[in-house]
């Protein structure tokens, strides 16, 4: 009897002890829990607050010596933008790209220093205010020789392909016109991608509206030398083959361009004057076939009963208005249209527009209530331009972002501000559209330092790339030169990225 009650003393104080102890874990797990969800939430306050709390750090306040203070401010200033994490990953409305060429940094230091006080922290051009930049790898070596044009579309098409090819994927053969006329051989440009999710589009140029960057947004060319009808081969014509010229109203995208504006009128219209205040460029394409694609787009816009508008002058420019018209084509130099006057007395009715003054005009064609866009801006000097030309156009694109920044600033577009030198070997290759081109490597060995010199000089860097706006935080670090294009797609869900397009194929 006394064996049974010690042994059902034992269990009970077994079970009251297996209730203790399960009794302490419970508190223990739960004072952990407690304590690890409270570290959560603190240093959760710690991220968050950051931004607000960095006023109050006391040394610089109040330990700094005066002449000192002014830098710690600004670094203060600048912490306090890297800490604002504002990722905005919601989808873009619409889309600006600048694009500069011929800029190199050491450029846009001089520009930034003409804009600043020695004694004080240099101004940001406008574009260095953007929170995110990227640096694009381009196809330009000494063994992979490339044109600008070529560049572009790996650029703005997100296809790289063959040396001298535009628009097409490498599958075509330089002149090859028959495989240039297939259309599966043609990259779709972001313009076409636009038009397909009915996005108003455009583009304003200082250069020729049929130049190497911007054909690349609406032309196929299995020679990207054939810019009008005087370097196009009669055999290429007579294959189906078209000149850059032509696709500007024969190209269905091109013929949907609410925006064209630019230089040019040599390889647009046959025979153009030639005077001093707009001479004609001899060393590029000058048409002689009769042509007059202006007066072709005017034809085609009776035909399709649009509200459009032909620009030829800065007056015609000025009285201008974009609000009552859905499609606008100005052209406003033979060649380049010339950003300044260099102290010469030009008369009033030979003055060029400003690109300001282009780009404003664009934006009240472009912007519709109903609808978003995508505008591409296109600036740049010669590789052979002094250093106060590329200052002096630099700080005319500064004007033109901030003034951007300034009066438009909700968060629905992405603006990008792209900058490539636009430099592209051309003694590596004979650049006759009647000869093949071969890609061979340029020897630096048996050539004297200044020559090796010039020819680094003049290989190509690489594109840096500044973004603002939704999506622009994909933009960072190192990319291919194609991945511009598809991050404008994914942040404009157009193209490939186009839910709409694929739920429709399900």
């Amino acid at each position: 009897m006394e064996k049974i009650k010690s042994t059902t003393t034992t269990a009970r104080y077994l079970q009251f002890s297996t209730a203790r102890i399960f009794g302490l874990a419970t508190t223990i797990l739960l004072t952990l829990m407690v304590t690890v969800l409270c570290i959560a939430i603190l240093v959760r306050y710690e991220v968050d607050s950051e931004v607000s709390s960095i006023e109050d750090i006391p040394y610089w306040k109040d330990k700094v010596p005066a002449e000192q203070q002014l830098w710690f401010d600004e670094a203060i200033k600048e912490l306090k933008l890297a800490l604002n994490k504002n990722w905005q990953k919601h989808l873009a409305r619409n889309a600006i790209i600048f694009v500069t060429s011929g800029i190199d940094t050491e450029s846009m230091a001089a520009a930034r220093a003409l804009l600043s006080n020695r004694t004080k922290p240099q101004t940001a051009l406008s574009w260095e205010k953007f929170p995110h930049l990227g640096r694009l790898r381009n196809s330009c070596s000494n063994t992979d020789l490339c044109d600008q044009f070529t560049v572009a579309s790996a650029i703005f098409n997100g296809v790289r392909t063959k040396f001298r090819l535009g628009g097409l994927d490498a599958r075509v053969a330089f002149r090859d016109c028959r495989a240039a006329t297939n259309v599966s051989h043609h990259i779709k440009s972001i313009i076409e991608q636009a038009q397909e999710i009915g996005l108003r589009t455009g583009f304003v140029t200082t250069r020729r509206v049929t130049g190497a960057t911007m054909a690349a947004l609406y032309a196929h060319t299995p020679n990207t030398a054939w810019e009008c009808d005087t370097t196009l081969p009669l055999p290429a014509a007579a294959a189906g083959c078209l000149d850059t010229a032509v696709q500007l109203i024969k190209s269905k995208t091109a013929q949907n361009f609410n925006v064209i504006m630019g230089g040019g009128r040599q390889t647009l219209v046959s025979h153009v004057p030639n005077t001093v205040w707009d001479p004609v460029d001899e060393t590029v394409c000058d048409s002689q076939d009769n042509r007059d694609i202006m007066r072709d787009w005017q034809t085609i816009n009776l035909k399709l009963k649009r509200e459009f508008a032909v620009l030829q002058n800065n007056e015609e420019l000025q009285e201008f208005n974009g609000t009552a018209v859905d499609h606008v084509m100005g052209i406003f130099a033979n060649n380049y249209i010339p950003l300044m006057d260099n102290g010469r007395a030009v008369p009033k009715r030979h003055r060029t527009p400003k690109l300001s003054h282009l780009f404003e005009k664009a934006l009240d064609v472009l912007k519709r209530k109903d609808r978003g866009y995508l505008l591409i801006v296109e600036t740049g000097v010669e590789s052979t331009a002094s250093s106060d030309d590329q200052t002096r156009t630099l700080l005319q694109l500064n004007n033109v972002v901030q003034q951007l920044v300034e009066q438009h600033s909700d968060d629905e577009s992405l603006i990008l501000a792209l900058f490539t030198n636009g430099f592209y070997v051309r003694d590596a290759f004979d650049s006759s559209s009647e000869v093949d081109v071969t890609a061979n490597e340029i020897e630096f060995e048996n050539e004297n330092e200044i020559v090796n010199a010039k020819r680094l000089l003049e290989l190509p860097t690489e594109a840096l790339v500044y973004a603002k706006g939704p999506r622009a935080y994909l933009l960072h670090g190192v990319h291919e030169e194609t991945y511009m294009s598809h991050v404008l797609s994914y942040a404009l869900e157009m193209g490939y990225f186009n839910r709409r397009a694929a739920n429709k194929q399900k």
